[in-house]
């Protein structure tokens, strides 16, 4: 008895629209207002880092007007103190990207963030 190959097609086609429709809702998911629009990443997705609540493994205290660049390692949790204000960063970026400070920090000097290679993680 030959299995009929229209049956067998349509069944296969039904399991894998099942099984893979859940992958793509998730891959993709809607704007929460409705809108098809892109929204920013935050957090741990964001492409520069994240603001960190934990312990920095260092302090930056920014001279006005002397502070031109800092320099950073990826993966490290940094405190950047610009007069008043201050932010925990950690630096979790893919590549070695090089981020203007008011990014991170809205109306902050123009100082120039370089991160490195993190040592402990090369090679």
């Amino acid at each position: 008895m030959k299995p009929n190959l229209s049956y067998v097609f349509a069944l296969s086609f039904f399991v894998f629209a099942s099984t893979s429709a859940p992958l793509a809702a998730q891959a993709m998911p809607a704007a929460k207002d409705g809108n098809s629009q892109v929204q920013p990443r935050a957090g741990r997705e964001a492409p520069h880092g994240y603001e960190s609540a934990g312990t920095p493994d260092r302090v930056i205290k920014l001279g006005t007007g002397k502070t031109r660049s800092v320099r950073v390692h990826r993966l490290e949790t940094v405190r950047i103190v610009d007069g008043e204000r201050s932010i925990t960063w950690t630096f979790d970026t893919l590549g070695l990207p090089l981020i203007p400070l008011s990014k991170l920090l809205p109306g902050a000097a123009d100082i120039t963030i370089y991160v490195e290679e993190n040592p402990m993680y090369a090679n």
